[in-house]
């Protein structure tokens, strides 16, 4: 199996320390790819709807509003860690939790809705469609004041994934929960950021054939904006500059890399493999190679798709190669695969390799 490299003179670059923990080598696994479940609710009953509350976060008690009925209807799409959460308050209702257990919340407020009141740690906040957001933290205790008409769309995490990610950026674990500021501004900044990357990622889950790829790098870029944009206890960590690492990791990084590429690799994968925090090693390969580890991925997964296209079966497209290296979109693909080949990939698979086969299986 062949690989680009870009900088043969990598072993002429000085170490600076040991490596911070064995390697787990080239030979990790990646994690499986992240399949997507979804729940749908539309009820006027609360305790119909509190033990899929309960699931998302346990807990959470819910009633309708003083002197009202009550209805709902509630959606729940959860891939890995991740869980976005839209709700439809026709009546209103009110939710109190005394913690969160074991669930970081973004919670934002629907098109058209009114503002809905929060009460976190005493502190009265409101979460209003396109401005303001809340942002929960696992201990802290919550009571959310929903509005007739009201809506949600929100998303939550789990209290592991999300400082296991930390950890994996920076080599140290957060010196407590996350405490982020409760209060998250989306008119400008990080806070719009943060909310248009929930929203693609949310937007994305609803396409039905998403790659099992996309899913995977979706979900790293979300944790990694949780992590780094909001102000938190740990955000000192993330500004410190990253300690170098040996040629080594690097090399191991690239290893795994050209090993798993056709499948559906993250971040933390290549970390794992190469044995250095993620900012140490990102910064290494940089470098090293020009590129970030995940860059290399996707030069890698450029490389393989020349190698199915100059192979590709008469009824092979070059949606099918884009789909099957996980790639988001067949233009998206084109146009990465002509700046790469300075060639398109449909002048790649007017090419194709004789492979033996013909229409309708003759030799």
């Amino acid at each position: 199996m062949t690989r680009t490299k870009f900088n043969p003179g990598l072993d002429q670059q000085p170490t600076i320390h040991r490596d911070p923990e064995p390697a787990r080598g080239a030979d990790h696994a990646a994690a499986p790819p992240l399949s997507v479940s979804r729940t749908r609710l539309s009820t006027s009953d609360p305790d119909e709807l509190a033990p899929a509350l309960a699931r998302l976060c346990p807990g959470v008690t819910l009633r309708p509003l003083k002197g009202t009925a009550f209805r709902c209807e509630l959606g729940i799409a959860t891939v890995g860690p991740v869980s976005f959460v839209t709700t439809d308050w026709t009546l209103g209702g009110r939710m109190d939790a005394a913690t969160l257990h074991d669930r970081y919340v973004l919670g934002l407020a629907g098109e058209g809705s009114r503002d809905t009141e929060v009460e976190v740690r005493r502190q009265r906040l409101s979460m209003a469609h396109g401005k303001r957001a809340i942002l929960l933290v696992p201990e802290w205790p919550v009571k959310i004041q929903i509005p007739a008409g009201g809506s949600g769309r929100s998303l939550t995490v789990l209290r592991s994934a999300l400082e296991a990610h930390f950890a994996m950026l920076t080599g140290h674990a957060p010196p407590e929960a996350i405490l982020f500021e409760p209060d998250l501004d989306l008119t400008g900044g990080g806070g719009a950021t943060l909310q248009g990357i929930a929203r693609l990622l949310r937007e994305e889950l609803e396409r039905p054939a998403l790659s099992p790829f996309v899913r995977s790098q979706f979900c790293d870029v979300l944790l990694t904006a949780l992590v780094t944009i909001p102000r938190h206890a740990g955000s000192h960590l993330l500004e410190l500059a990253p300690p170098r690492v040996a040629p080594a990791v690097v090399r191991r990084a690239e290893e795994y890399i050209a090993m798993h590429a056709g499948e559906a690799v993250t971040l933390a994968d290549v970390v794992a493999a190469a044995g250095a925090p993620a900012r140490s090693l990102q910064a290494a390969f940089r470098a090293a190679r020009g590129v970030t580890p995940m860059g290399f991925l996707k030069i890698r997964r450029l490389e393989l798709a020349r190698q199915m296209l100059l192979a590709a079966l008469p009824e092979t497209t070059v949606a099918d190669v884009a789909g099957a290296m996980g790639f988001r979109s067949a233009g998206r693909f084109s146009v990465d695969y002509r700046k790469h080949f300075r060639e398109s990939p449909s002048e790649t698979l007017s090419r194709r390799r004789p492979t033996g086969r013909r229409r309708g299986g003759a030799r």
